[in-house]
C-alpha cells in the first residue's frame, strides 16, 4: 500500500520552522498583546525569520511592562491603544479588514470575547482547529492531521463534513498531501444505531469526496496502525481498505474526544517523542489559538504552520455572520 507522500521539505513537523522561514515574514497582530510569553514567542519567530513585524493590541502600559519583562523593543506605532477587552477585539478585527495583516495570535483576551468578533472575518461556513501532529508511537511517527480539538462544539453531519473539507484544504494545498486519506473516528468500526457516531460516519462516508479518500467508523487504532487491521482480520475493500490502517487526517466525531486525543498528543510531546502545531481556518487570515498549557516548540511550530496557511491556501471573502 503507497502512503500519501509526506509535503515538500516536511518529513516531521519540526521541519516547519525551515519552511516558513524560507517565505515572506509575516505581520502579527496579538490582541491582548501583554503577556510576556506571547512577546517571547514572536520574538523568537522573527529571529527564524517567520515575523517581521507585530502589532500589539491592548492596555498600553500593561504592554509596555510585558515588553520591559521580556526585554524587547516595541514601536509606539505598534501599539494599538485599547480600553476594554471588548474593543481589543474590535480593533483587532479592523486591522485585518484593512490589510497589512497576516496571522492572529490569541493572546490575553477572552476567547469567547475574542471569537465574536472574529465571525466577522469568517470566510467559511464552519471555523476549524487543524493539528498537524508527528508522534513516535503513532502511525510510525509520519506527520498525521487531527480535528477539530478546539474550536467545533456541535459536530452534527453538516459540521462534520465542513470538518472534513477544511482538514482536506489544509493536507491538499498547505502540506501538499494530493489526495488525503480521511478517518471518521467511533469507538467501533462498524455502524451501531446505539452508538451516533458510527452511523454519521457511514453516511459521510457514502457521500462523494472528489478530493479525498473519507472513510469510517473506524477505531483509532484501525485507522493508524496496518498491523492493527491484520490483527483484527478486518477485510475492507475500495476506499475503505486505502484509509484503514493508513489515515492522514483524523477526524474525530466531537469536541469531547478530539480534545482528549490532542492532549494525549501533547503529553508524548513533553517526552521528546513527538511535535504539534496547530492553525484555525475559515477566517480571512490564518488564526492561532494556543492552550496555556502548550510547551514553546508547539507555539513556535503553529506561528510556522500559520505562515504556510497565509502562503498557500487561496484568499476568501468574509461571509455574512447571520449564522455561525
Amino acid at each position: 500500500m503507497t502512503l500519501s507522500p509526506s509535503p515538500p521539505g516536511l518529513q516531521v513537523v519540526s521541519d516547519l520552522l525551515a519552511i516558513a522561514g524560507s517565505l515572506p515574514a509575516r505581520t502579527v497582530v496579538i490582541p491582548g498583546g501583554d503577556r510576556p510569553d506571547d512577546l517571547r514567542l514572536v520574538d523568537s519567530a522573527r529571529d527564524h525569520g517567520i515575523v517581521s513585524r507585530c502589532l500589539l493590541v491592548g492596555d498600553p502600559a500593561a504592554v509596555r511592562a510585558a515588553a520591559a519583562e521580556v526585554g524587547v523593543a516595541v514601536a509606539d506605532e505598534d501599539i494599538v491603544a485599547t480600553a476594554s477587552p471588548e474593543e481589543t477585539a474590535q480593533r483587532t478585527i479592523a486591522l485585518v479588514a484593512a490589510g497589512g495583516v497576516d496571522l492572529i495570535l490569541k493572546g490575553n483576551i477572552s476567547t469567547p470575547v475574542l471569537n465574536r468578533e472574529i465571525l466577522r472575518l469568517r470566510t467559511r461556513r464552519t471555523i476549524s482547529l487543524v493539528t498537524l501532529f508527528d508522534a513516535a508511537p503513532i502511525a510510525g511517527g509520519r506527520p498525521l492531521l487531527l480535528t477539530d480539538p478546539g474550536v467545533t462544539t456541535v459536530c452534527d453531519e453538516a459540521r462534520l463534513s465542513d470538518l472534513i473539507g477544511n482538514a482536506t484544504d489544509v493536507a491538499r494545498q498547505v502540506l501538499g498531501w494530493p489526495r488525503p486519506r480521511v478517518a471518521l473516528l467511533s469507538a467501533n468500526e462498524k455502524p451501531i444505531a446505539s452508538l451516533p457516531s458510527t452511523t454519521m460516519a457511514a453516511r459521510l462516508s457514502a457521500m462523494d469526496w472528489p478530493d479525498a479518500d473519507v472513510y469510517g467508523p473506524l477505531s483509532f487504532d484501525l485507522a493508524v496502525s496496518p498491523e492493527s487491521v491484520r490483527l483484527k482480520e478486518v477485510h475492507l475493500e475500495g476506499v475503505a481498505a486505502r484509509v484503514a490502517g493508513h489515515a492522514d487526517i483524523l477526524v474525530c466525531p466531537g469536541l469531547d474526544s478530539a480534545n482528549i486525543l490532542y492532549k494525549v498528543i501533547m503529553e508524548i510531546t513533553r517526552y521528546g517523542l513527538g511535535s504539534l502545531a496547530g492553525v484555525t481556518v475559515g477566517v480571512q487570515v490564518p488564526y492561532v489559538i494556543l492552550s496555556r498549557a502548550d510547551n514553546v516548540e508547539t507555539r513556535l511550530l503553529s506561528i510556522a504552520l500559520a505562515s504556510l496557511a497565509r502562503d498557500r491556501l487561496p484568499a476568501e471573502p468574509p461571509l455574512a455572520t447571520s449564522s455561525t
